[in-house]
């Protein structure tokens, strides 16, 4: 059963992933969701973000601040900005892995534009 609000929609966008001790790594963004987004990376950006692919630290989540720009087709853009947890990290290749981002802290704003951004990209009726 799909357990997402809204579907992921695909993306090839630039973001940066600024880690908790303050390192900002760039990535690309492959996949948004009202909930999370998917960033790929490789195996070097991985270990910084997520060190040797645990994204537990101290019992808890590796959290993370992400910024990026998103473009829809009708000319509007906006940057999302928002704290996130690591909800997981997958090796793809031999040098690309993919992090999955749970949002925690994202402004309201932001939130709301992400939504209609997905609508409008998923071709969601809006109500």
């Amino acid at each position: 059963m799909e357990r997402r609000l809204y579907q992921r929609v695909p993306i090839q966008v630039s973001a940066i992933v600024t880690t908790e001790d303050g390192v900002r790594i760039k990535v690309v963004a492959v996949d948004v969701s009202s909930d999370g987004l998917g960033v790929e990376c490789n195996i070097r950006q991985r270990n910084m973000i997520t060190p040797g692919g645990s994204f537990v630290r101290d019992g808890k989540p590796v959290s993370v601040f992400v910024d990026l720009n998103l473009f829809d087709g009708e000319g509007q853009s906006s940057k999302i900005a928002a704290r996130c947890q690591v909800v997981f990290s997958r090796r793809m290749s031999s040098d690309q892995c993919k992090i999955g981002l749970r949002y925690a802290d994202i402004g309201s704003h932001d939130h709301e534009w992400l939504v209609q951004f997905i609508e409008r990209s998923a071709g969601i009726e809006m109500s």
